[in-house]
């Protein structure tokens, strides 16, 4: 799913069969057999894409089949650049520490096949979250002990995330923003970006609220998701988790950063819906169960969770005006009509009471 304009599947099975048969010269028989578009995500074409190739000789009715998962940056950006050899790199950094999260296999920069470069990631088995938690059937509708699983699963996954040695990767340092104050300095960038010069009032003053009050104590630097909710994350039928999806937002920094985005995200879905999960943890029990996994006290979360709206609010603002000008529907509302802005400032009023 894409906010503005995307490329015809048409040409993308032909470009991409053409790709799979110069990269598999040994292989006979090579077809797309289907190409497909998830329902869920926003911010870059992604594409589900089954192939197949001739089996060995002995076996002439057999074929060989694979499933495959393919990105590009949307026609009309989301983000002023979309670095598809960070994500790469991430999601190397992840395989090496057998990290449930998709493998790379391949990143192609010729925009002669599909008209961008793009990425091949593998296709990874289970069933998502919806957007909204409260109104997810298969979640709603479980046991309690079971949806506790689900939450308690994406907080153990969100941890060993946080504690792999991104240090030991050569380049992602280099590659990737480190770092709170560097943060800072993008996303007000972004906002302005974002909003073609025009961001809403309420938005560029919580930003100017967030470098202004930035909390000023050293915690250890992790490796970031960017984007962690429920929507994310693939479990099986019993709840259990099976992969971590969507690095494009991946980042250095303190875990924190990351924790924030998922409870203030929660906390804004609990108010919009009018309730959550029955058998999901509280805000506060949620902070203690993801301590005692990442193995330290966080801090200043009330301040990340702040940052993590602020972020969220411009992204989409920006989704959300590329919605309206392609004529496609999003669920969300660009300027000062966005709803998020009145939760944002009520969320620094309470700060300082």
């Amino acid at each position: 799913m894409a906010t503005g304009a995307v490329r015809d599947d048409e040409v993308l099975t032909t470009g991409f069969a053409s790709w799979l048969e110069a990269r598999h010269a040994d292989r006979a028989g090579i077809a797309v057999d289907a190409l497909t578009r998830p329902k869920s995500g926003w911010s870059n074409e992604t594409l589900i894409v089954d192939w197949s190739w001739a089996g060995p000789p002995r076996e002439v009715a057999a074929r060989v089949r694979e499933r495959l998962v393919v990105r590009l940056p949307l026609v009309v950006p989301s983000y002023p650049a979309y670095e598809l050899h960070n994500q790469e790199l991430v999601l190397d950094a992840l395989a090496a520490a057998r990290f449930p999260a998709p493998r790379v296999v391949a990143v192609e920069d010729d925009p002669c096949w599909l008209g961008s470069p793009f990425l091949v990631m593998s296709f990874a088995e289970g069933r998502p979250v919806g957007e909204a938690p409260a109104l997810d059937p298969w979640l709603t509708g479980a046991p309690p002990a079971r949806q506790r699983r689900v939450q308690e699963g994406f907080f153990t996954a969100l941890a060993a995330a946080h504690r792999v040695d991104w240090t030991t990767v050569p380049g992602l340092a280099g590659a990737l923003r480190v770092g709170t104050a560097v943060e800072l300095a993008y996303w007000t960038d972004y906002a302005d970006w974002a909003a073609d010069g025009a961001p809403a009032r309420v938005l560029a003053d919580g930003l100017a609220w967030c470098a202004h009050t930035a909390p000023d104590r050293e915690v250890p630097l992790s490796l970031l998701w960017g984007d962690p909710r429920l929507g994310n994350v693939l479990y099986d039928d019993d709840g259990a988790v099976l992969a971590l999806l969507d690095w494009e937002l991946a980042t250095i920094g303190p875990a924190e950063m990351d924790l924030g985005w998922y409870l203030v995200l929660d906390r804004l879905s609990t108010e919009l819906i009018g309730r959550s999960v029955p058998g999901f943890l509280d805000r506060d029990e949620s902070v203690r169960f993801y301590e005692r996994a990442l193995g330290r006290e966080v801090v200043d979360v009330d301040w990340h969770e702040i940052f993590a709206l602020v972020r969220s609010i411009a992204i989409n603002d920006r989704q959300a005006r590329l919605a309206a000008a392609a004529g496609t529907r999003y669920p969300g509302v660009a300027g000062d009509a966005n709803p998020m802005l009145a939760y944002l400032e009520r969320l620094i009023a309470a700060y300082h009471t």
